[in-house]
């Protein structure tokens, strides 16, 4: 018979995610929540159109620092075709910032080196 063993259950993405809106709140960062895809009514009459297919899940504002998006993966988990395409477009069009993490400490790491940059 196998030994018994604890093991921790697996992060979820969500996990990372509750982390990381700590974090932000700690800086003093407003966070917007951007909704992708085609959206339709209960009632079917309309249809609601989001951002594109692969746009960064957080909009991050702040007073004194520039704001940036935020894409948050579980670990291990990868960026999808859509999500490197999208990402790629904005910051060679816009030369926003924007922080693909997988951790509250890979936020972490990001802000010590965004809000040093002028």
């Amino acid at each position: 018979m196998k030994p018994f063993r604890l093991s921790p259950p697996a992060i979820s993405e969500n996990d990372v995610e509750a982390g990381c809106m700590t974090i932000l709140a700690l800086h003093s960062y407003k966070v917007y929540r951007l909704h992708v895809g085609i959206y339709e009514t209960l009632d079917g009459a309309r249809k609601i159109y989001g951002a594109p297919k692969g746009t960064p899940d957080w909009i991050c504002i702040h007073e004194q620092h520039r704001g940036f998006l935020l894409e948050v993966k579980r670990p291990g988990a990868k960026l999808s075709p859509n999500q490197e395409v999208e990402i790629g477009l904005l910051q060679a069009q816009f030369h926003v910032a924007i922080a693909v993490v997988s951790s509250a400490d890979e936020l972490g790491n990001f802000l010590a080196r965004h809000e040093r940059s002028p």
